[in-house]
């Protein structure tokens, strides 16, 4: 069976890659390809697809990317499996996005070698975590007192930080998000107050060493 895949990401060079990838490998065809959430969202209402792999950062567009995009396919295409394609090393965006229903993580920073496997799998109704996740999982799931502060950060948290990481500030998350100046504001402060951060410049220096 070939399957009808759609890929949403950014950068020209993943989109060509991954789609050499899995139409070399036999597994399906690409049916359509997005740059962007509103192409994404586009894409998903014109072509049936049996598996979408996307990125899980997609900025630019009007509308807002990561934790809500994913919730946003999610809903109005529950039955679709995601595999998402992540660059992030950080346990809470990697925790937050499984619990939204993605049922596949790869690694697009190592082989894609497992892409066609990946693919298959999350079509089963099966989750698939690649190898290089999978291992740093396992070196850093009892990690330090970090890690456990992290842990402790709600989905909106650390959404709100990982778009103060991407360089915008409060208000424009607000607008991207569409919520409020003080909501996004509380969440800011929420997030510092479990990570133990009294100031900004704490904040940036954890962003700078935490990828999110």
């Amino acid at each position: 069976m070939s399957l009808r895949i759609i890929i949403a990401d950014d950068h020209p060079v993943v989109r060509i890659g991954t789609k050499s990838v899995i139409e070399l490998s036999g597994v399906g065809r690409v049916v359509a390809e997005a740059s962007s959430v509103d192409e994404l969202l586009a894409a998903l209402k014109v072509h049936p697809c049996d598996v979408l792999v996307t990125d899980y950062s997609m900025p630019g567009g009007a509308q807002p990317d990561g934790f809500a995009m994913i919730g946003q396919v999610r809903r109005h295409y529950p039955d679709l499996p995601v595999l998402m394609l992540s660059v992030s090393t950080n346990l809470a965006i990697l925790r937050m996005v499984a619990s939204t229903g993605v049922l596949g993580l790869v690694d697009k920073t190592s082989s894609m070698e497992e892409l066609p496997v990946a693919i298959q799998t999350v079509h089963r109704g099966q989750p698939y975590v690649s190898r290089t996740l999978k291992n740093l999982i396992d070196r850093m799931g009892t990690q330090n007192l970090g890690d456990e502060r992290t842990r402790a950060l709600s989905p909106r948290e650390v959404e709100v930080l990982r778009l103060l990481a991407s360089g915008l500030i409060v208000k424009e998350i607000a607008a991207k998000l569409h919520k409020s100046v003080s909501t996004i504001s509380r969440q800011k402060g929420d997030a510092m107050l479990k990570l133990g951060l009294r100031n900004d410049a704490q904040l940036f220096d954890w962003l700078r060493d935490s990828p999110l």
